[in-house]
């Protein structure tokens, strides 16, 4: 095997493939639903402090919606986040790896991910089943419980796709590379 110094740089590049094109268009639109979600939880936020401040009157269940609101939005960012290798990776156990072992490891985790990011996509289809068949709603504003899980299961679904193309992609480029 080569010794020499493998560079993953452009990984953090935007896909060239149509697929990992669509995957990052995907990715970006949900970071953007995310971030708008953010606002509104923002404004609900500042509302509720204002009403409490000048009237003494908070907004009711401003709780349940920051509470929902904070779950959807950071269900949105993972997808960019993981296709931009945005996570933050603790690598004092690998720092003295080549780095075409630090390649291997990093595929594997990206499976590992996808794996994981699928099974809780799954599981929350079941959840979300059985949220809607027993009717559960919030204790002050009576708002449905499943009616957030669905752009949460969503964006799970496309982290577990955006995980196993990193994983595709990275393996290649440490096929090619070695």
């Amino acid at each position: 095997m080569k010794t020499e110094e493998i560079d993953f740089s452009e990984n953090l590049q935007r896909p060239n493939d149509w697929f990992g094109r669509l995957l990052d268009w995907s990715a970006v639109w949900l970071t953007v639903f995310g971030g708008l979600v953010l606002i509104v939880i923002v404004s609900i936020n500042f509302l509720s402090i204002l009403g409490r401040f000048l009237f003494s009157n908070p907004l009711v269940g401003d709780f349940e919606l920051v509470e929902m609101g904070c779950a959807v939005a950071v269900a949105s960012f993972l997808p960019l986040c993981f296709m931009r290798k945005g996570n933050v990776i603790v690598d004092f156990v690998t720092a003295g790896l080549a780095p075409w072992m630090k390649g291997y490891l990093d595929t594997f985790g990206s499976l590992v991910f996808g794996f994981v990011a699928g099974f809780f996509a799954w599981r929350m289809c079941f959840g979300a089943k059985d949220m809607i068949y027993y009717n559960e709603e919030t204790m002050l504003l009576q708002i449905p419980v499943w009616i957030p899980f669905v752009p949460v299961v969503f964006s799970f679904f496309v982290l577990s796709v955006c995980c196993f193309y990193v994983a595709i992609r990275d393996g290649r480029n440490l096929l090619v590379k070695v």
